[in-house]
């Protein structure tokens, strides 16, 4: 009987050394998954960056997208301050609106102001949506999610 627990006692011992060195390399590979995420999104980016064009360093930009699978009628964008139309978007169109940097607000013609703080020389990016409703939306987006909405 002693043998076998030492046995058992040696492979408990060998399998909680090995145990870390496993988490250890797990982590590394999700590391290295988490920097390739990160260099794609940049190259993303710049190349989205490339197609509407780069903020003037004294405005921010805004781009309104709608994705090319999204159904429905045209969503109309418009400046909630002054109810400005801005743009009817059809599905897989996009509009670039150049505006003064501070805090501006959007809206359809289904959802009221849809606040957003402006900083010079940023692209800032929302979706158009219309939701199981037909009712037309504005989402927080990013350069990602507009370059495969794109697709």
């Amino acid at each position: 009987m002693s043998r076998f627990r030492c046995r058992v006692a040696m492979c408990a011992l060998l399998l909680a050394v090995a145990l870390p060195a496993t988490a250890q390399k797990v982590q590394i590979e999700n590391q290295g998954q988490a920097a390739h995420n990160v260099e794609a999104m940049a190259i993303t980016k710049q190349a989205v960056e490339e197609a509407v064009g780069k903020a003037p360093s004294s405005k921010a930009q805004v781009v309104f997208y709608r994705s090319s699978s999204s159904p429905g009628a045209p969503v109309a964008v418009r400046d909630a301050a002054g109810g400005e139309a801005m743009i009817d978007l059809d599905p897989g169109m996009y509009f670039v609106s150049v505006v003064s940097p501070g805090t501006r607000s959007f809206a359809t013609s289904d959802v009221g102001p849809f606040p957003m703080d402006l900083e010079p020389g940023r692209t800032y990016y929302v979706q158009a949506i219309r939701n199981r409703k037909g009712q037309s939306q504005l989402l927080r987006s990013s350069a990602d999610k507009f370059a495969r909405a794109a697709k």
